[in-house]
């Protein structure tokens, strides 16, 4: 199972950020169904194809999307945890796409907050490399999906940062500068 942050600038956040942050909070509660799910590893792999491309819509394993994979966000908004992702072919219609990963050091997990600092941090550093503006003076936005303690047991590590439009788009949010 994985968590998703919402952006660090409180007043750019969208009002159904709370929503979802309050439905995780329950499939956290009621754990041990979802925690299962996720060990089990009952998502599969997106279809690619020889440039590892996404070449049809799917539910993929959370564990398995990669830097450059489109996502439709409207399907993650009614979701208590993200054992899989919605990933679709970057020309079709999307608003989500994973623009960078990082990483965190090995050892004790150092808890929720100290997670999404973190990823926070690193995830708005990589976003005007990716966008072409600064965070502060795009109409994007950043949140990321990070380990939770259980997948943490599970040598999960990883920080992925999804740049998010409200405008569907067909191609990619790289250089966009907006």
């Amino acid at each position: 199972m994985l968590l998703r942050t919402t952006s660090p600038t409180a007043h750019r956040a969208r009002g159904v950020a709370a929503v979802v942050g309050a439905a995780l909070a329950i499939g956290m509660l009621s754990g041990c169904s979802a925690i299962d799910s996720f060990l089990e590893g009952t998502s599969d792999e997106a279809p690619r194809d020889e440039n590892g491309e996404i070449t049809e819509a799917s539910d993929a394993d959370a564990m398995s999307v990669e830097i450059g994979d489109c996502l439709d966000i409207a399907e993650l908004e009614n979701q208590a945890t993200f054992t899989d992702l919605p990933v679709m072919p970057c020309d079709e219609e999307h608003t989500g796409e994973i623009y960078a990963e990082k990483d965190l050091a090995n050892g004790e997990y150092p808890g929720e907050k100290d997670v999404t600092a973190e990823a926070d941090t690193f995830c708005e550093g990589e976003f005007e490399a990716f966008v072409g503006v600064p965070y502060s003076e795009s109409e994007l936005y950043f949140w990321s999906f990070y380990p939770t303690e259980a997948s943490w047991q599970q040598e999960d590590r990883t920080v992925q940062c999804v740049l998010e439009s409200e405008k569907p788009v067909t191609d990619t949010l790289e250089g966009v500068g907006r």
